[in-house]
């Protein structure tokens, strides 16, 4: 596939839109601009708290770049590469996430809550303290990624990859987690009460202190799986 051509923005143009940006939301709209930077390269800049709530963001390079604390709330992210990017604290919530790379991604402390999620590259990113709560994640791979801390409570998860993933005092409490791939994954103080494990592999996975009461279980897909003091209805 041919590689998109992308705009370069010079740092006083970009400045100028974000500023317009900020008075158009702060105005509801009646004054200032909504910023509209489709097709942009915006890698290895630094956009750290940058306001683009609502802003027209699809098909954009941000690989590498600083959005430490940045407001991307509602935000169609459609094509947009995160690779090795530095999303630390900032706020997805009910942002679309469509074909992206977010490989190596810095997602330390971000919340994802009502985000949905689709065909999406995560592979060998951190999510350490990350917040899912209530989104919406298909055919997603998180393959190698970090996953201490986080939550994942009420999601649905269908058909992602977290093989080979460090999942550490993670919450997958009442979470929807169909077709799921935890094959070799070390989990670790983790609780997936009442959570939906339909045809989810944890085959070959190492599990210590987790926690699977008022799930349903398959025994077929635990083969070669090492556990200690777990909790399980049934196994």
């Amino acid at each position: 596939m041919q590689e998109k051509t992308r705009k370069k923005l010079p740092s006083d143009e970009l400045e100028r839109i974000l500023s317009d940006h900020r008075q158009w939301l702060e105005s509801k709209g009646t004054r200032g601009r909504r910023a509209d930077l489709r097709c942009c390269d915006l890698s290895n800049r630094n956009l750290f708290g940058a306001v683009l709530k609502m802003a027209v963001l699809r098909d954009i390079d941000f690989s590498r770049a600083n959005l430490r604390t940045a407001n991307l709330e509602q935000v169609d992210l459609h094509g947009c590469r995160f690779h090795q990017a530095h999303l630390q604290w900032s706020i997805l919530t009910g942002a679309k996430l469509l074909d992206n790379d977010l490989t190596q991604a810095n997602l330390q402390f971000c919340d994802f809550s009502d985000t949905i999620i689709s065909d999406a590259n995560f592979d060998g990113a951190f999510f350490h303290n990350a917040y899912f709560g209530n989104a919406v994640l298909r055919k997603s791979n998180l393959t190698g990624t970090n996953l201490r801390f986080s939550t994942w409570s009420s999601s649905q998860l269908t058909q992602i990859k977290f093989t080979a993933s460090t999942i550490q005092q993670a919450d997958f409490s009442y979470a929807s987690l169909r077709e799921i791939d935890f094959r070799k994954a070390h989990i670790y103080n983790t609780d997936f009460t009442g959570s939906d494990l339909s045809v989810a592999d944890f085959t070959s996975a190492r599990l210590k202190n987790v926690n699977f009461q008022g799930t349903n279980l398959d025994p077929e897909y635990f083969q070669e799986a090492q556990w200690r003091d777990c909790t399980f209805d049934r196994i």
